[in-house]
């Protein structure tokens, strides 16, 4: 697709083969998604790739022209390469993200029902929305908790994930989608993957100067205090919403439990993946890269078949 062209490597640290490998996002997918059969793993390793191509170079490319209009028109012009209907259209890729989607789109699309490709389409949007909006705040920093946890809900990609993983696990019906108790548990996906990484990667994000999106320094902020007391914070939001996750299959629909289940997995993937890449480099607090408290022992319950058959 062209994401390793002389263009994208001026931030070697970020992407670049050797960063790419040493990151091991494939694994990332085989631990998130542990039944998957090999096409599914490579579709599903793809699309990821794509997403988080833009979400590490985007910032850059578009902070060193410090042109938002530019911004949003890149937006707008890669959400037409993901049509409704699923059909191919005229247009001629000009960035890798471009030729990702016009790759992979029209074959996933055939797969799915229209309610299925709007959710889809509309993780994707959420997802380059709240790019724009880490865009935004990447210089001048949220001071709001609650704010912070709802943008981050949108820019770490994880809505994506979900609705992605139902091209493996199967279709989940409207009055799944529609269920309180679905949404929370899938809320509670997202925010304790999205948790996690904030403190893995917070030392990579200072690094970068990207830190300020990132819910420990957000934390440490709005609370004064140093780094380890907005970890301890950040830990114990992680470690309830594990138990959200852990307690969600008895109450949501009866045809949701399986999704919810692989939720769980994927939970636990994500978990171990952070501690085997080396997207992350080494995090000092190294205890705290496995959540502590009441409820976080809830993840590591949540092994993958896969896993924990191989390591008991």
């Amino acid at each position: 697709m062209g994401m390793f062209d002389e263009e994208y490597l001026r931030w070697p640290e970020r992407w670049s083969e050797e960063a790419f490998g040493r990151a091991d996002f494939p694994l990332f997918v085989a631990l998130t998604h542990p039944d998957a059969d090999a096409h599914e793993l490579e579709l599903v390793t793809d699309w990821h790739v794509a997403l988080w191509f833009v979400d590490d170079l985007f910032l850059p490319l578009v902070r060193r022209d410090r042109d938002r209009a530019s911004a949003e028109a890149r937006v707008e012009r890669l959400m037409r390469f993901l049509p409704l209907d699923g059909l191919p259209r005229p247009l001629v890729p000009d960035d890798p993200v471009e030729r990702a989607f016009a790759d992979l789109w029209s074959g996933t699309a055939a797969t799915m029902t229209p309610p299925w490709r709007d959710r889809f389409v509309g993780s994707v949007r959420r997802f380059l929305d709240g790019v724009l909006w880490e865009l935004d705040h990447v210089d001048h920093a949220v001071t709001d908790l609650i704010e912070y946890l709802g943008a981050r809900r949108d820019f770490g990609g994880l809505h994506f994930t979900a609705v992605l993983m139902e091209h493996a696990v199967g279709e989940l019906p409207r009055h799944v989608h529609e269920s309180r108790g679905f949404r929370t548990a899938l809320d509670a996906f997202v925010d304790g993957v999205s948790l996690h990484n904030d403190i893995v990667s917070y030392d990579r994000e200072a690094d970068e100067g990207t830190v300020a999106n990132n819910g420990v320094e957000v934390t440490r902020k709005v609370l004064g205090t140093d780094r380890r007391g907005a970890e301890d914070v950040v830990n114990a939001l992680l470690a309830a919403r594990v138990d959200t996750l852990a307690e969600a299959p008895g109450t949501i629909p009866p045809d949701a439990v399986e999704f919810v289940a692989a939720l769980q997995e994927a939970l636990a993937g994500s978990y171990r993946w952070h501690e085997l890449t080396g997207r992350f480099g080494r995090t000092p607090f190294g205890a705290l890269a496995k959540p502590r408290g009441l409820g976080t022992s809830a993840a590591y319950a949540f092994q993958p078949a896969s896993w924990a058959a191989t390591h008991g």
